[in-house]
């Protein structure tokens, strides 16, 4: 078995369909399904159910699955602990984001990093919850912005903002001219979710809100990433539960509304493996710990009920994020950030 094997593996696990993991890989399909029928008699263990219309796991393939991510996560922390003996680490930092990040404060934070530490490149990608403790512990990564989960003593955890959870709406919805809303509300309403493998903890924290107000919703759609959640809300798909910051970045077409009782806050925090130290982690945790006292008041939403965009450090968040979307920015003090979601991930 070989590593390639691994990687096949996990983009045809991931994308639950040939071509597109062919694709993602810049391979052609067949050579990928061969590697495939390899790993399976190798491990002689059927890893996929295949139909002409459906790729799924196994129950042995799901498991394996964990495993090979794991596998590859310590490939990879092996590979960059050699590169950083031999190059350093003081002119580099990698830092993973939660989903979430083009919505919250990070972008903002690490434009101002780059300001004054112009000579370190940061490196950033996008992991869900999951995949932000693996790499931390496998010092895959430097640090990690992602919602505050269970204690780990593994790790350092540094607390930054609470974000309150708000009701995103379309601006033509029948309940937009509501400034709050009851989880009464909104049942029989189309509900658009976000898919809890992206963001585990969000989409946990969502769901026990539900459970606890004894509410079910009609769920129509479920997207892959955060930003599809707007779009889908924006045009009108459904209501979604959303981060308040979100409507800075909506263009106005949406609201959001506060939920009474409202759903618990989720904490942004800034993670790393205990004991990892080095002049640039502790320049960003400086950086995020000095968010300044008027956009906490705007990220928490005190004294909010309607949240629009305005500010200049929205701004500068805004269109680090676009750019970031794109592949790569360059902030004005030379430095290179470079952005990749968790499925274009490579490992050495």
């Amino acid at each position: 078995m070989e590593l390639r094997h691994l990687r096949y593996f996990i983009a045809v696990a991931e994308e639950l369909h040939f071509s597109r993991a062919a694709e993602r890989l810049h391979v052609s399909q067949p050579p990928l399904s061969q590697q495939i029928k390899q790993l399976e008699e190798e491990v002689q263990v059927r890893l996929f159910e295949r139909s002409k219309r459906w790729v799924r796991l196994t129950s042995a393939g799901r498991l394996f699955l964990e495993h090979a991510r794991q596998v590859l996560t310590e490939v990879d922390g092996a590979v960059l602990a050699a590169r950083r003996m031999i190059g350093g680490e003081c002119d580099r930092l990698s830092v993973a984001c939660t989903p979430w990040a083009g919505y919250l404060a990070i972008p903002h934070i690490l434009c101002r990093f780059s300001e004054q530490h112009p000579n370190v490149r940061v490196e950033i990608q996008t992991l869900n919850s999951v995949q932000h403790l693996c790499a931390l512990k496998a010092r895959v990564i430097d640090v990690a912005f992602m919602w505050r989960s269970a204690e780990d003593d593994d790790l350092q955890v540094d607390g930054l903002l609470a974000h309150p959870l708000m009701v995103a709406l379309p601006v033509k919805h029948r309940l937009a001219a509501r400034t709050h809303l009851s989880p009464r509300d909104l049942p029989g309403e189309s509900y658009v979710t976000l898919d809890p493998n992206v963001a585990p903890i969000y989409s946990e924290a969502v769901a026990e809100y539900w459970e606890t107000a004894g509410v079910t919703l009609n769920e129509q759609h479920r997207a892959d990433q955060p930003y599809a959640v707007i779009e889908l809300v924006a045009a009108g798909a459904g209501f979604a539960v959303v981060p308040s910051l979100v409507h800075a970045y909506a263009d106005q077409r949406i609201v959001c509304r506060r939920l009474e009782p409202p759903p618990p806050e989720l904490e942004l925090t800034l993670a790393r493996a205990r004991g990892v130290d080095s002049p640039a982690i502790n320049a960003l945790l400086e950086m995020a710990l000095q968010i300044p006292t008027q956009q906490r008041s705007f990220l928490t939403g005190e004294g909010r009920t309607d949240l629009h965009p305005g500010s200049s450090d929205l701004s500068a968040m805004g269109k680090l994020s676009r750019t970031g979307q794109a592949g790569q920015a360059r902030t004005s003090g030379g430095t290179s950030i470079r952005t990749t979601h968790a499925k274009d991930v490579k490992v050495a």
